[in-house]
Formats: structure tokens, C-alpha cells, sequence
């Protein structure tokens, strides 16, 4: 009774959409690896469509083996045979750091294919979903990211849903977020961008207004300097600085994508 009032009061509220609910929906949990022969089957068994959201999506060169390695050949495959494919992934916030622009980079090179199209969520927002939907009927959500570690090394949880209402709500979501998204990520190497030197006067770490993590450091020669996340840079540090200047309250300051200590 207590459940099926929580429900009401969710309903009611406008906490859950009530086309999310579908009492008829076939469920089956998926834990760690046993996620990757479930998705694996599914694209295999793909009759027309494949809708892909994705946090992270790595291909490795030096590991032709690795899972997520397999599941970019089954994709480019399923493409050639004449499913059509929609990838939407995170274009690649600046504290992300370089390695993960250079993996999208990679991924675009391989599904490279004209039934195969890819878009990159804009800077100003992160997209952290993980989804499958296959020909309108089943939808695949939960953390696993389509990486080495995400497919067969992590703890992770997912669920699998058979169900073409849950799909429509997942597919609805997807073109919402489509819609937004760009053909081109504007990835750390694309960016015009100056390597600087430094010493390191004073470094804080904030928190912003969304919730988000940056430091600014100050340079012993009065330039701020400015780069999303948490840092552990101490004053007296000589910084190697790769960014680009740019306009803070009217004065120049850097806005990094990288920075090291030499």
C-alpha cells in the first residue's frame, strides 16, 4: 500500500511523466560484464534502427580485442548492412582534458559510415546519460560507459526494458537532446590556443553557482588564470599553462584547458 501510494504522489506531483509507465514492460537486471553480451546481442539482432546515448565511447588501436573495440566493428557492420545509426555523446568539457577529445576523435574516425550519424553535445553542458534504444522496443540505461574498464572491469548496473511505450518516452528524450547537439566537437586540439610559463602566487579552488569545480590561479606577475575541476597546485609551482586569453571583468586572463608543473 505504501508503494502504490508513492507512486500516486509521484504521478500526481509531476515527479514521473505518466507515459513512463508501462505495467506491461519486461525488466531484467544487468550487472558488470553481463551488460556487454546483452548490448552485443542486441545490436547483432538490430533490424532497422540503432539510437546510442553515451557518456563515454572509447576505440583502442594498441588493443583490437577489447570490448568496446568489438561493439564499434558490430556497429559499423549493422551500418553496412543498411540499419540506420544515431550516436549521441559528451562533446568534451574542458576539464575532461585532452585524452578524452582525442578518443571522439577516434570513435568518429572508425564509425565513419553514411548510414552512421554522430553528434556532440555543446560545451556548455555535460552529457552524462548512457542509453540504448534498438528499433523502438528495447532500451538498454544505467552507468556503464562503452569503455575498456565500463564493459568489463567496473561494478556497474544496468537495466534492460522491452517495452516500444518506454522506448518512445527514451527516443522522445534522445531527439530532445539531438536537436541541441552539434555534427562537430569542438575538441581541445581544434581550439586556438598559447602555451604560457609561470610561477604560481596563489591558487583557490571554488565551487560555482551550478555546482561546478574550477581554480584560479594567480601568477607571480599578476595574470589570473582560470580552469574547470580541482587542482592540486600549490604557490611557488612553475606551471606549464596551455590555453588561450580571453576577458574577465574587463582585464585579460588565461582560460586553461591543461596544465602541468615543470
Amino acid at each position: 500500500m505504501r508503494l502504490i501510494f508513492l507512486i500516486s504522489l509521484l504521478l500526481s506531483s509531476g515527479g514521473v511523466r505518466e507515459g513512463y509507465v508501462d505495467e506491461n514492460a519486461k525488466v531484467k537486471p544487468l550487472f558488470n560484464a553481463s551488460y556487454y553480451e546483452s548490448v552485443k546481442t542486441l545490436i547483432e539482432q538490430s533490424k532497422k534502427e540503432i539510437i546510442i546515448c553515451m557518456f563515454q565511447f572509447s576505440y583502442y588501436p594498441d588493443y583490437p580485442a577489447s570490448y568496446s573495440n568489438d561493439l564499434v566493428h558490430i556497429l559499423r557492420k549493422k551500418a553496412e548492412g543498411g540499419v540506420r545509426i544515431k550516436i549521441l555523446m559528451e562533446g568534451g568539457e574542458n576539464y575532461l582534458g585532452s585524452n578524452f577529445s582525442e578518443s571522439l576523435r577516434r570513435i568518429s574516425k572508425q564509425l565513419s559510415h553514411r548510414n552512421i550519424e554522430i553528434k556532440f553535445d555543446n560545451r556548455d553542458k555535460t552529457t552524462h546519460a548512457k542509453f540504448v534504444i534498438i528499433d523502438s522496443k528495447f532500451v538498454l540505461v544505467g552507468s556503464t560507459n562503452w569503455t575498456h574498464y565500463g564493459l568489463s572491469e567496473n561494478n556497474e548496473s544496468n537495466v534492460l526494458i522491452e517495452s516500444k511505450k518506454v522506448s518512445k518516452e527514451f527516443k522522445s528524450y534522445f531527439n530532445t537532446l539531438w536537436s541541441k547537439a552539434t555534427y562537430r566537437n569542438p575538441t581541445y586540439f581544434d581550439t586556438d590556443k598559447t602555451v604560457f610559463i609561470g610561477v604560481a602566487k596563489t591558487v583557490e579552488k571554488k565551487i560555482s553557482q551550478r555546482g561546478r569545480p574550477y581554480t584560479i590561479i594567480y601568477l607571480e606577475d599578476g595574470m589570473r588564470v582560470y580552469i574547470k575541476g580541482h587542482h592540486n597546485f600549490t604557490p611557488g609551482m612553475k606551471l606549464k599553462i596551455e590555453g588561450k586569453i580571453t576577458k574577465f571583468r574587463g582585464k585579460e586572463q588565461i582560460d586553461a584547458y591543461r596544465i602541468e608543473k615543470i
